[in-house]
């Protein structure tokens, strides 16, 4: 599994996952960025060798911004409750 919510992967425990730190919905990165696309998928399946026991999950080294920062989760949480 290749997913953004940490922490329901942490509940669930699929037999192996792959974290990646984006936003939900937008796991493999922006609509029509298909080469960032294509590295997070690659790097995903690269990391099927490595894992050793069932419910392990290892995290992807991408980020959503270059810079590392969490605008998104607040435009995130925003969408979300304005929702309700």
């Amino acid at each position: 599994m290749v997913g953004t919510a940490l922490d329901i992967m942490r509940r669930v425990r699929p037999p192996r996952a792959a974290f990646v730190d984006h936003p939900v919905g937008r796991t493999f990165g922006r609509p029509s960025d298909r080469r960032r696309q294509e590295e997070i998928l690659t790097a995903a399946l690269a990391e099927l060798p490595k894992f050793t026991e069932a419910g392990q999950i290892h995290a992807l080294q991408f980020q959503w911004e270059s810079d590392g920062g969490r605008l998104w989760e607040e435009e995130l949480r925003a969408t979300l409750l304005s929702d309700r």
